[in-house]
């Protein structure tokens, strides 16, 4: 069976080539690749009915580990591919008889450094997310890549947080992903990964086994937010998307796009679930998280999806498989900003409602003609409605009340 394909685990431990002797007793290892939001982690058994786990062998919390995957006879006789798995740092032990053995667990971040365990207290003003996080990977020895639009913080409180809690929490704010990989802090915008074309395909035949889920509960089509203007003291609402599942948030913000921001994360990463897929599926070097899959030939379950996790599963003999978290790709719900670019590509231009504002005004003004001011209404029926329901309003008497702040989509017919 010498061209059977099959998969082989190589390692180094504590600076140490170990994977003879890892091999030797291994039961089973497993690799978890997370696109973002946790860690990176491994885990292996292996036999101690010798004893020398629990012995001369006892791992150290902190030890670096450094594995990697080979696939071998994959793609044809005599071809290896290697798959790095990154660098790791010991976090947990347990021995488990009869018969003996020990499990090993360890996770990406690293443990022993400033980055995940010094708690800082500091106040950030007049910086970019992304100059926070070069800072941060600066003293904490390591680099940073950052593929997202750049994020202006006017303020914000590191308040007894490691940089790692904080940063984590910081990108989770504004709706960017983070992953820690090999000595790299990684931030990147989900949005630009989901625009880019699938990199596999998967059919029914091609699963061992999977499942399927798809949910309206805890997703929706629009937020209403309220924020206070730290400088001034004064409330603020706005409203994003429409709809009639409405999410309400209080917030602290810089300002009205700051809170936009953060409200348009909130509203995206909630709707992430709406549908998702797990699947298990033979190993392939091929599936890594953060890319996109097209399942293809399940009838209404077939789409676009987003691959959030991989776990692999190798068992001491080289078989394998791996198991998949699938999240499907639906649109987001963009800033105003990004709206109304995409406004004026569809034919329509934006509007921020001012105080004293009316549909009839806009109409007047827009579409010169005050009795079009129904189709103002109809096309923004669902914001404006939101928005009345927030104030307090039963509804908005058929858009006989508009508050400064909605954002109203209105039709490029004329120019102003």
């Amino acid at each position: 069976m010498e061209n059977a394909r099959r998969m082989e685990i190589f390692m180094d431990y504590a600076g140490r080539n170990v994977t003879g002797q890892i091999n030797n007793y291994l039961n089973a290892f497993t690799y978890e690749d997370v696109a973002s939001g946790s860690s990176d982690c491994i885990s292996m058994e292996l036999r101690d009915d010798e004893g020398k786990w629990r012995g001369g062998w006892y791992p150290a919390k902190g030890d670096s580990i450094k594995p990697r995957i080979e696939f071998v006879n994959w793609k044809k006789p005599n071809t290896r591919v290697a798959l790095y798995c990154g660098e790791f740092q010991v976090d947990d032990i347990s021995f488990q008889g009869q018969p003996d053995k020990v499990t090993i667990g360890a996770v990406a971040i690293p443990q022993d450094k400033a980055f995940n365990a010094e708690e800082r207290t500091r106040t950030w003003e007049m910086v970019s997310l992304e100059q926070i996080a070069g800072e941060v990977a600066v003293r904490s020895g390591m680099e940073l890549y950052y593929e997202a639009e750049t994020i202006q913080i006017k303020s914000i409180e590191q308040s007894r947080q490691t940089d790692c809690k904080f940063l984590y929490a910081l990108c989770s704010a504004y709706g960017l992903a983070m992953k820690v990989y090999a000595g790299k802090i990684v931030i990147f915008s989900e949005e630009i990964y989901e625009q880019r074309a699938a990199q596999l395909t998967l059919k029914e035949q091609d699963m061992i086994s999977w499942s399927y889920n798809s949910t309206i509960a805890g997703t929706y089509t629009g937020a209403v937010l309220c924020y206070t203007d730290p400088d001034t003291d004064e409330d603020y609402v706005v409203s994003l998307g429409g709809g009639d599942r409405i999410l309400n948030l209080n917030m602290t913000a810089d300002n009205a796009h700051d809170a936009e921001l953060k409200g348009i994360a909130q509203l995206n990463n909630a709707n992430k679930k709406e549908t998702t897929m797990s699947v298990t599926v033979m190993a392939s070097p091929e599936i890594v998280a953060g890319i996109n899959i097209e399942v293809a030939d399940m009838d209404n379950l077939s789409g676009k999806y987003y691959l959030d996790k991989v776990r692999t599963k190798i068992t001491g003999g080289g078989t394998s498989q791996m198991t998949l978290t699938l999240r499907k790709i639906v649109e987001r719900i963009k800033p105003a900003s990004k709206a109304v670019a995409e406004a004026a590509r569809s034919g329509t231009r934006q509007y921020e409602v001012q105080p004293g504002d009316t549909l009839w005004g806009l109409a007047k003004r827009f579409l010169k003609s005050a009795i079009r001011y129904k189709e103002i209404y109809e096309i923004n029926k669902d914001v404006i409605e939101a928005r009345a329901k927030a104030r307090g309003k039963v509804d908005s008497n058929n858009g006989q009340w508009i508050w400064p702040g909605t954002v109203l989509v209105i039709p490029m017919e004329q120019e102003v």
